[in-house]
């Protein structure tokens, strides 16, 4: 019956010419093909041995049904039905191709024909997926996610270079084979991806898209016409989202990134926090438009050209031996400030002669001063160290004074007032600090520094007003992300209420 996918029943032997393979269960069905769980004799030197496999069966449903094994099209629609078999036939050897030039994309065998129908053997991961791995593990810190993620981000790069969307990426797509080479992430089922000439058309002709709720951004829902590197990328920041939070994302019709931001601001970077709302944007043209691009945003890089960047506030895994030498520097460093501190400033002050408790101090004209040239350079108005009296004359003090006055010449007086700690005490700025600040117009959560937006923060408006320092204006219910000096926006992002990006100001 058309419309209705059935199975091939279990213990079936599919003959590809070169093995013959033996239906054990069904792994998985979809409106385009059913998987299965199959083994087949292999030799390994003089040994023969069983090994698993998976098997893909071209089997639209909307096209064709099944009589006994065989497929059988409907007879109004021979034509789609033979054009989605040659499809099939051909993403299976581009699979093959790709999934041998790259280790995380699940590897395609053999391409054979029979039952009216075409099949191709696949890599049997016999693990995890993402999903289960999460389930009872729980969810992932962010450098966690971000190591487990990376080289699926990399075999997507590969497949946007031979312009192949998946359209099904999600943690129940992500396979996680325990092999030799220890945990390795694999990307599995192709059903749904689409591979575009260049001159745009697609060589697929499904005209029905499936969607994931919760992974398949917006514009999927509406069928993917065009090449669409950004419809993969919401779907990689989706299921790195669900690392995350052990939770499945909202529907594209339905996710807010005010909610998003606030799931993560206590367990990621906050600039990383950023670059998982721009992928999971609404609207494609604001999303992030590339693999590269994405990773760096992540604060990560690799081969697909992303900018390595340091990720900032997650534990690393280095040996032993390298932490306890980087305690051992930092506490030679701090022993060295510390000398620095008590004898530095003792060295710096060896001109100064210790005066002996029982002999009377040289008059001296300015207290601030203690250079020994602020006394007078005439031998006629000296004062002898061992001469104090009250009844000093007052030519002598003049003289003295004057001595002062010789020695600060260029000095206006003004300048010379600010010896006088009374008389010239400047006020001090106000030390910066965070906190909030209400303005006309909204509120200010973040840096303050005498009295004005300084430093990072944000402004949630309450009415329509023109961003400091900016010609654009923010609306009611806007929040802007920035960094301010002294009241003027130097760099920031306008968000609407639902956390949508609406503009970057630099």
């Amino acid at each position: 019956m058309a419309g209705i996918s059935i199975p091939l029943n279990n213990g079936t032997i599919l003959n590809s010419g070169t093995n013959k393979y033996r239906i054990v269960s069904v792994l998985g069905q979809g409106g385009f093909g059913i998987t299965y769980l199959a083994v087949a004799e292999i030799q390994v030197g003089n040994v023969t041995t069983e090994a698993q496999f998976a098997i893909k069966e071209h089997y639209p449903s909307v096209f064709c049904k099944r009589v006994q094994d065989s497929v059988i099209p409907e007879s109004d629609r021979k034509v789609e039905y033979s054009r989605s078999k040659e499809d099939f036939i051909s993403e299976a050897r581009k699979l093959h191709s790709l999934g041998t030039e790259n280790e995380n994309i699940v590897k395609v065998n053999e391409v054979f024909e029979a039952n009216g129908t075409a099949y191709y053997i696949m890599q049997y991961i016999n693990g995890n997926s993402l999903s289960e791995h999460i389930s009872k593990k729980g969810k992932l810190t962010y450098r966690e996610a971000i190591k487990l993620l990376t080289p699926i981000l990399d075999a997507v790069h590969f497949l946007h270079k031979s312009r192949i969307n998946h359209l099904d990426i999600k943690p129940d797509n992500i396979m996680l084979h325990q092999g030799i080479k220890g945990l390795t992430p694999v990307l599995i089922d192709f059903g749904q991806s689409v591979h575009f000439k260049k001159n745009g058309d697609k060589t697929s002709p499904k005209g029905i898209m499936g969607v994931s709720e919760g992974y398949s951004p917006l514009e999927q829902y509406a069928g993917i016409t065009e090449f669409s590197p950004a419809t993969d990328i919401y779907a990689l920041a989706a299921t790195l989202l669900f690392t995350l939070t052990g939770e499945t994302p909202e529907g594209a019709s339905k996710i807010k990134l005010a909610n998003v931001r606030s799931k993560l601001f206590k367990s990621v970077p906050e600039d990383y926090i950023e670059g998982i709302c721009k992928a999971l944007n609404k609207s494609d043209d604001g999303r992030t438009a590339t693999i590269a691009t994405f990773k760096t945003n992540l604060g990560i890089g690799g081969s697909d050209g992303g900018k390595a960047t340091e990720i900032i506030g997650v534990d690393t895994d280095d040996p032993w031996y390298k932490k306890f030498s980087r305690y051992v520097v930092s506490i030679f460093l701090i022993g060295v400030i510390v000398c620095c501190c008590i004898f530095l400033p003792k060295s710096c002050d060896k001109d100064n002669v210790p005066i002996e408790p029982d002999k009377p101090q040289p008059v001296v004209a300015d207290s601030t001063n203690h250079d020994s040239t602020t006394t007078s350079q005439n031998p006629e108005h000296n004062v002898p160290d061992n001469i104090v009296s009250e009844n000093t004359s007052q030519e002598r003090t003049d003289n003295v004074q004057s001595a002062a006055s010789s020695h600060n010449s260029g000095s206006t007086a003004e300048g010379n007032n600010s010896h006088n700690p009374e008389q010239n005490v400047e006020p001090k700025p106000e030390v910066a600090r965070t906190g909030t600040l209400s303005l006309s117009y909204g509120t200010w959560i973040g840096g303050i520094k005498n009295g004005k937006m300084d430093g990072k923060g944000s402004i949630v408006f309450t009415s329509s007003h023109r961003i400091p320092g900016s010609s654009h204006v923010a609306n009611s219910g806007e929040r802007l992300e920035a960094t301010f000096a002294n009241g003027q926006i130097e760099r920031g992002k306008l968000y609407d209420s639902e956390g949508n990006l609406i503009k970057s100001i630099y």
